[in-house]
């Protein structure tokens, strides 16, 4: 089979290029096989990896690993893929992994969420958080901003626009970067920022951020404290309801030979633990005991600290998160489970101390400017876009730039 390469994401019919090629190439290591359909039809595919001479998989303990649950978060399908690529070519050739593979087994789903995947690698992207089933409602939102990339070169980025009464302002010595402008403050340079896209039943006054006709949250659709969209957006129907969800479900329970799990977002650089709904006080000690050890591991393996989703990574200081999947996991199969969120440029930028959350609404100026200093040094100015003139069909002259999420 081809190298896989690790510096760009795959779309559907590469990765299942790639999976299949796995499969034929290590027969004695690998095997292929889809677990499930996803809402468009596609498969949900899995790889099982053990040395078949010692056993069948089944009589094996396992580890359960996926990602791309959500949508744009691609890089874990590659995270999956480095897994694959380091368990068969280090098999008979380091002690660790062929002991692995000749006891345990690895159960991998590299792809969850394979239609949302497809519409963030679109040559046009469309960013949703996780399946393309319309919900809660099937119809086209009437109006508001569709966020959209509008002049064609694949990337989804921000637009500013003078305005005298606009809440932005240049950096005095940054002007690449933008800064909030003081209430009092006249005389400027000021904009309005906005998302990139188009204005649907634009009034020539208004913007309002348009509902997603795709609102499901495959990590709320999980069965552990599962609660309906009124008290949780993105939930689905019921537990289960999404086909992707159910596939995992479905294969985890007939599968009593997995002890843990591991699911791969993009979020931060962080490693998450149980529980979202309730805080430390309500685990069995000895659980809570394993899970700290097991994470000081992760720590010491990755740098991402390991923390509680419940004191530690909530959205909203007073709500909590449920319906996910390491919390069904652990609560509804007795097994340990890891939510690992890949990727911090912060780090990279020589940024330690970040809240994992706060970090996107707010931050000091002197990290943003470390930020774009990375960008500038690590990525060759690819990651932070300079302002470049764009004539909006509605809005007139604009400026599109700022970070290519």
């Amino acid at each position: 089979m081809p190298g896989v390469l690790f510096d760009r994401y795959y779309r559907y019919a590469d990765l299942t290029a790639i999976l299949q090629g796995y499969a034929a190439e290590y027969p004695h290591l690998v095997r292929l096989e889809s677990i499930g359909k996803s809402y468009e039809g596609r498969d949900i595919w899995l790889i099982t990896a053990t040395a078949l001479e010692t056993g069948a998989p089944e009589d094996k303990p396992a580890l359960w690993v996926d990602g791309n649950i959500h949508a744009s978060e691609v890089s874990p399908s590659s995270a999956c893929l480095y897994l694959i690529e380091r368990l068969v070519k280090g098999y008979s050739t380091d002690d660790t992994i062929t002991r692995a593979l000749k006891t345990r087994v690895f159960y991998i789903c590299p792809r969850v969420s394979p239609d949302g995947a497809e519409w963030a690698l679109a040559d046009k992207p469309k960013i949703i958080r996780s399946s393309t089933r319309p919900y809660p409602y099937d119809e086209e939102p009437l109006d508001g901003l569709v966020y959209e990339d509008i002049d064609g070169d694949g990337r989804m980025l921000m637009m500013r626009i003078p305005d005298p009464n606009g809440a932005w302002k240049p950096h005095p010595d940054e002007p690449r970067l933008l800064i909030r402008r003081d209430p009092a403050e006249m005389g400027g340079e000021y904009y309005r920022v906005m998302f990139e896209g188009t204005i649907q039943n634009y009034d020539g006054v208004t913007v309002r951020l348009q509902p997603r006709k795709e609102g499901l949250d495959l990590n709320r659709n999980f069965p552990s404290h599962w609660r309906q969209e009124y008290d949780q957006s993105g939930a689905g129907p019921y537990p289960t309801s999404e086909p992707e969800v159910r596939a995992v479900v479905d294969f985890i329970a007939r599968h009593p030979n997995i002890i843990g799990a591991v699911t791969f977002h993009t979020w931060s650089g962080v490693i998450l633990r149980p529980y979202g709904t309730q805080s430390d006080d309500h685990f069995p000690a000895e659980d809570l005991w394993t899970f700290q050890r097991i994470g000081e591991k992760g720590t010491q393996l990755t740098g991402y600290p390991t923390i509680s989703v419940f004191h530690d990574f909530k959205y909203h200081p007073k709500e909590v998160i449920t319906g996910v999947f390491d919390d069904w996991v652990y609560d509804h199969l007795g097994a340990y489970a890891w939510t690992v969120e890949l990727w911090s440029p912060q780090r990279q930028a020589g940024i330690e101390n970040y809240k994992f959350i706060d970090w996107y609404r707010e931050h000091p100026l002197e990290n943003a400017l470390k930020m774009l200093k990375w960008s500038d040094e690590a990525l060759g100015g690819r990651g932070y876009v300079n302002w470049y003139p764009f004539d909006h069909p509605q809005l007139g002259r604009v400026e599109l730039g700022g970070w290519d999420m």
